[in-house]
């Protein structure tokens, strides 16, 4: 894959939602909560954007590990973070798929890139074998190496509708 990351730009609701965290985060400082922008509502936003911009379908029933489809029926697990040097983060459980999406997104910047499109196999690789508890979160360091490794014939094609930002 190419080693400089897609960028698209966000639907403007997302700056509307972004703006409005920070108005809260203002209107509360002298609290000390800082009202993060983080889990559910990140992964949320990174699903739509791959049913958005790449040729996706949702499953029939949701299953762990699994976010979408391909028309071909492979699967796809879509991850994200709204942290500037994160990593994916993973949970225990026996849902793999065959495709990973790990989006990076910029909330002042109204941007997300994509940072690793191709097979999730060799991410799930740096995860620990065996049982194991909690949430592992993969360096962002090992993503952008594995990213350089994927082909242009292992990644997810884009649609025409992603809209490509530079830097």
């Amino acid at each position: 894959m190419n080693n400089k990351d897609l960028v698209l730009q966000l639907p403007d609701v997302v700056r509307a939602l972004w703006s409005a965290q920070q108005a809260l985060a203002r209107h509360y400082s002298h609290t000390g909560l800082r009202f993060t922008l983080d889990g559910r509502l990140v992964g949320d936003i990174a699903e739509a954007l791959a049913l958005e911009h790449f040729d996706l379908v949702l499953p029939k029933k949701r299953t762990g590990g699994v976010d979408a489809l391909t028309k071909a029926e492979k699967t796809v697990q879509v991850k994200s973070t709204g942290k500037e040097n994160c990593g994916p983060a993973f949970t225990p459980g026996e849902g793999t798929a065959d495709y990973l999406l790990f989006f990076r997104i910029n909330f002042e910047a109204n941007t997300a890139s994509i940072a690793y499109n191709g097979p999730e196999a060799p991410i799930r690789a740096l995860l620990p074998t065996g049982i194991w508890t909690g949430t592992k979160v993969i360096a962002l360091s090992d993503i952008q190496k594995l990213a350089l490794k994927v082909g242009a014939n292992e990644t997810l094609p884009h649609t025409s509708s992603l809209q490509i930002v530079t830097r």
